[in-house]
């Protein structure tokens, strides 16, 4: 995991990066960050394989951060070069 705030956020945003929440859409309801895609964990692989690019950078996070480093390997595995856990979205609360 990467120490990104939130301006590293804004930046790989900027250059066409996916934001990718992977909590259920239950904690979704909750709160979330400003354009995440929401791909709950369980059902990542099929997700990210029909609906990104494997060539896109990808930042994750989730709840607490530990479902982000293993969707960060999931994701890793089956082709995506550029991805990357940013952990909590709570390290996050101040991201608009």
């Amino acid at each position: 995991m990467n120490n990104f705030n939130c301006d590293d956020i804004r930046q790989t945003l900027d250059v066409g990066a996916t934001l990718l929440d992977v909590r259920t859409t239950d904690e979704l309801k909750t709160s979330c960050l400003p354009d995440a895609r929401n791909f709950p964990l369980a059902i990542l692989p099929l997700l990210a394989h029909e609906h990104m690019e494997n060539h896109e950078p990808v930042l994750i996070y989730c709840h607490f951060g530990g479902r982000a480093v293993i969707a960060e390997s999931i994701v890793t595995d089956p082709g995506f070069t550029d991805v990357t856990s940013i952990g909590s979205l709570h390290n996050f609360q101040h991201y608009h």
